[in-house]
This record gives C-alpha cells, structure tokens and sequence, in this order.
C-alpha cells in the first residue's frame, strides 16, 4: 500500500530527527540517566516533529530490549506503537477531546497497570485545546501520578496552558528548522523517490514550508504528483498557487520605478488569472522585506542567486528609506486587504498610494535645504514629516546659526541639548548668544556646564563662540512676549514654514512662543 513522504520517512530515532537536537540531546541523556519526569510538555510550530519525537519517546522508554535512548524499532511494543496499534500507549487529539469528560476517562484509565509496555503512555496533541474544567481535572494526576504512567503534551500554543499545567511538566521548545536543513532532507528524500528537481524549486518549497518539515514533505509530494519528468521553479510556482517570478518582477520593478500604468497592469492580470491576491501581497511583502535588509547590508538570505541578484539590480538606486517607507505601509494594510469585499480595488488602493507619494530621500534633500532658512526667533513651528528627518544629520548640512548647534546637541549630547531648551535666546551675534533663564537653579547648571559647551560650539562653529547666560524675572519676561495672534501671523508669514506646509500638503494646527 502507497505511503505518502510524510509518513514513509517519519523518524523512528532520535538520531534521525531533523533540526531539534537541543531537544533530542537533552531526552537521551535523561533515558540513559534514568531520570525521566513523569509530564513532558512539547512546544513549537506545527510540523517541526513534536508528535514523532513524542512517539520516538514512547519506544524509548517502552523497549522490550531495555530502556535506552535508542530504541531497538524491532520488538513487538516498539512495532506496535510505530503502527499506532500499542494499547499502553495512548494517543489523544485535544481538539476533538476538550472536554472534562474525556479527562476524566483517561484519568480512570490511568489507575490500571500497563498490559506489556513498562509505562502507560499517554500522548495528549494540541493539549492548550482543552477546556478550562478538562485542566482542572488533569491537575491533581499531573501532580501525583501513578509511578507506571507518564504523559507527553504538545502544543503549538504554549501561552493558552495554564500555568498551574506548566509548571507540573517538564518544558522542551522545539525551533522552526532551518532552510538549508529542509533543503537537504528533501534532497534526500527526492534522490530516494526517484524525483528529479531543480535545486531552485526545493528551495521555494523550503522557503514556503515556514520551518515546518512535515508542510515540506506534502508540498514535495504534491509537485511530484504532476508526472513531470524534471521539477523546476515555474512547476513548483504553478501547483502552489504561487504568483510566479516573473509577474513578481514585474509588481517589483513598476512600485519601485513609479508606473502607475504597469502596477494596475500586473494586478489586472493577476486578478484575471483567478490567482489569489492575498498571495500576491505576502509574496510583495516578503520581497520588499528582503530587498530592505538587503539595501541594509545583509546579504545572507536563503534566496536563489538568480532572484537574489534581481532584487540588487532593483535596489541599486533607491534608498534604503524608500524600502522601509513601502514595507511599512504594506504591513500597516494588510488587515484592511484581509477583511475587505472588494480585494482587487483595496489592491490598487494601497499599491497607487504607495506609488503616488513621493520619495523619502527627495524629502530629506529638501529638509537639507530648508535647515538653512532661518525661522523666526520668537515662535517655534511644529510640522509632522516623516522619520528620515530624525536621522543624526551631518555637520555640514546644519546652519551655522544657535539654532543649528542646538540640533546638533539634538544628536550629540541630549542632556546638554535640554538645559539650552530651557532658556530663551535674547540676542545672538556672529560670535555669541546671550540666553535668558527664569529659574536661577537651571541657570547655576547651565553655568557649570559651560566649559563643556564651549568645546562642543567651537566644535561646531570652529572657532571661539561666547555664551552668556543671565537670570531674568518671570513677570518681566511675560511683559516681554507677543501675543499669540501676533506670533501666529509672523510665523504664517514665514518663507520656510509655507514652502514645508505646501510640499508636506500640511495643515499648521499650533505655534506657541518660544519659552
């Protein structure tokens, strides 16, 4: 009788478990110390081999040949519970046994002797599925159990266990499995199936599977289902549903290059195609994703070199600010494509703004230019624009000015920046400040402070810069200030402020006086 892959080449050893030997490790050396709790308790994502470790466990510690960490696979409990026909060893699915009931039978069931297995085995799938009153039950044989039984749980869900379940066992976390580690168990696989494949398409396989070897396996199987006498990417693409490479580029190139034309083209046509959206933009997401850690300097992605030198050739002249930019508003979006009644128009939405707005390192460029400009000394302007302005700017782009040195200090020495934030500048020349303070306290601090400050002024201004520091009274200082009407008026009429309000299409809810 046929056997599908995921069953044919289930490990029956620990030795032969891919990916988990933090895991595997720790359980042999615990059989061979014969210092084995009574509760385990596997979790991790589904597919990474909890339920075939738990069973490989089973035989362990069931062989008729002895308990050992490697388990004979030859006598008769061994046979059993690989067929899943032991009757000590019992496999339970939580999912469809969640109720206080089904506890209670396996509780009763657990009082009685084993019939020819060493322990009663009792492997509990998806355990975090169990009903509140199903975990209250289990507690009290959880804490005290027979000396001839032993429970194995597994749960892709940890958090949902009670704590009070947890803390009773005894915790393994198993890990997704690495690419390179799939890739070369289906190698194996294929060369012994006879299934010839292009090492590209196992790698999608492997890449599409999330760390899961038991999605691999199936996803392996189902393209060597369509008879073809060599696998390679566009088969694996097309039996998976996959948006192929080439349509992939396509969506890449036009969002990247500003072709408002050819993204609604590409959409069209995979709308047409009845291919699902949805695939489209995780497949989107994950490739803006790897171009951004590419563009980052990480080049060490589990990509097929031809797709890889696509998305550097893409790369080449967009900044790395562009990339996060699209990738954030992909991932800010997704739950508004997720529960939408018409994806194809919700698509275009989301891809056309991302097209429409403009360039985050034009913006930067401009903010550069601006920083020159000077606004008035009396108000302060509060315009929202994007994170590419936060970044430390260098020396040279500052204005040589006391506004300039205090954003430098921005980026250089916070605690500095803060004491001068605190002051009024009162009058300023090519070569000194004079700073207004209302609290004589902040005043002492600053002063104590000013051989530190004068380093970092000639720093910047590389030459001698005077700043002098006097302690007015507060009523005297509000005598001084404009009114708000006034201030509003003079900022409004500022060249810097309207050039930012029209190319941001900013609105200017606030200006408040310098304090």
């Amino acid at each position: 009788m046929y056997q599908v892959i995921a069953r044919k080449f289930r490990p029956q050893r620990f030795e032969d478990v891919i990916g988990q030997g933090h895991v595997t490790e720790i359980l042999k050396n615990a059989i061979d110390m014969d210092r084995l709790p009574h509760a385990f308790i596997f979790s991790g994502p589904r597919g990474v081999g909890k339920t075939s470790v738990a069973r490989i466990l089973a035989k362990a510690i069931n062989c008729e040949k002895g308990l050992a960490s490697t388990p004979c696979n030859a006598c008769r409990v061994c046979e059993d519970i690989t067929a899943s026909r032991a009757v000590d060893v019992f496999e339970i699915d939580a999912a469809s046994h969640t109720g206080v009931d089904n506890i209670r039978d396996l509780i009763e069931n657990s009082r009685y002797a084993p019939s020819t297995a060493r322990f009663k085995t009792f492997i509990i799938d998806e355990v975090h599925m169990l009903s509140r009153n199903a975990f209250n039950a289990l507690l009290k044989t959880l804490e005290e159990p027979p000396e001839h039984v032993i429970f194995i749980m597994a749960t892709t869900e940890l958090a949902k266990v009670p704590v009070t379940v947890l803390s009773r066992c005894q915790r393994y976390d198993f890990r997704r499995i690495p690419v390179e580690e799939i890739i070369a168990h289906l190698t194996s696989i294929a060369s012994r199936e006879n299934i010839r494949i292009n090492p590209d398409a196992l790698m999608i396989i492997a890449l599409q599977a999330d760390g899961g070897m038991r999605d691999a396996q199936g996803m392996l199987e189902h393209v060597a289902a369509t008879g073809a006498e060599f696998i390679d990417v566009e088969t694996v693409d097309n039996m998976l549903g996959m948006v192929g490479r080439a349509t992939m580029h396509d969506l890449l190139s036009s969002v990247l290059s500003k072709d408002v034309p050819a993204v609604l083209d590409v959409i069209s046509r995979v709308y047409q195609y009845g291919q699902d959206l949805g695939q489209l933009y995780r497949s989107l997401m994950e490739s803006m994703r790897n171009m951004m850690v590419l563009k980052a300097g990480y080049t060490n992605l589990a990509l097929p070199q031809e797709e890889k030198s696509f998305l550097l050739e893409a790369i080449r002249d967009v900044a790395f600010e562009e990339l996060h930019r699209i990738l954030s508003v992909l991932i800010h979006s997704e739950e508004d494509l997720k529960y939408t009644s018409v994806p194809k128009v919700t698509l275009e939405t989301i891809l056309l703004r991302i097209v429409a707005a403009p360039d985050l390192s034009d913006m930067q460029k401009l903010i550069q230019a601006l920083s020159g400009k000077q606004v008035p000394a009396q108000a302060r302007q509060t315009v929202q624009i994007p994170a590419a302005e936060k970044v430390k700017k260098p020396l040279s782009t500052l204005p040589h000015s006391w506004e300039g040195f205090v954003a430098f200090l921005k980026d250089h020495d916070h605690p500095l920046y803060a004491m001068l934030t605190s002051t009024n500048r009162m009058s300023e020349e090519e070569d000194a400040v004079v700073l207004a303070c209302q609290s004589s306290f902040i005043a002492e601090q600053i002063k104590k402070a000013l051989p530190e400050i004068n380093k970092k002024a000639f720093t910047f201004f590389q030459k001698d810069f005077r700043i002098q520091i006097e302690i007015i009274d507060s009523q005297d200082q509000n005598a001084k200030r404009q009114r708000p009407s006034e201030v509003r008026a003079q900022v409004m009429k500022s060249p810097v402020v309207k050039e930012i309000v029209a190319e941001f299409n900013g609105v200017v809810k606030d200006v408040k006086p310098n304090e």
